[in-house]
């Protein structure tokens, strides 16, 4: 399930882009997959640097559809193996920051991963729409990814 979410957060709008999805893997395997380097540029972007560790950073290089060179950057300001993370995250060019949480949770033989990316109403109002629709996109693509690799490793444990 994914969505836009937009409510009442005292006077100002509380937006937030927020997507759950089950996995069949462990929540180790899926820790593995998001925070050691090797397996997380098997899944996300070779050329990106993470330091998963409360304090550490994330850059992620990539090229816009326009072609253009960008850069996505994340400070982790909570770390809590095997469970989730939160950090604060903007692209180079955005005057404002946001806050992505990732957490996952034992469900039946798999996990629940839910992403949620908060903090648009600090965004240019008149991109702001754009954003939220272009990073939920974004994250399901990526969560996606990160959920067949996980499943692949887990069905490799598994012998099949």
């Amino acid at each position: 399930m994914s969505g836009l979410a937009q409510g009442q957060d005292g006077e100002a709008a509380a937006l937030a882009v927020r997507i759950d999805r089950h996995v069949d893997a462990s929540p180790t395997d899926l820790w593995t997959c998001l925070t050691d380097p090797a397996c997380l540029k098997v899944w996300r972007r070779e050329n990106l640097e993470f330091d998963a560790r409360e304090g550490g950073a994330f850059r992620e290089p990539w090229t816009d559809p326009e072609g253009r060179g960008r850069l996505t950057r994340a400070q982790v300001t909570a770390f809590h193996p095997p469970r989730g993370l939160v950090m604060v995250w903007a692209d180079e060019d955005w005057s404002f920051d946001t806050v992505v949480s990732i957490w996952i949770e034992p469900a039946g033989a798999g996990s629940l991963v839910t992403v949620e990316h908060q903090g648009w109403q600090s965004a240019p109002e008149r991109e702001r729409q754009a954003l939220m629709q272009n990073h939920e996109s974004g994250w399901s693509n990526h969560l996606a990814n990160w959920a067949t690799h996980a499943e692949s490793l887990e069905g490799r444990r598994k012998g099949d």
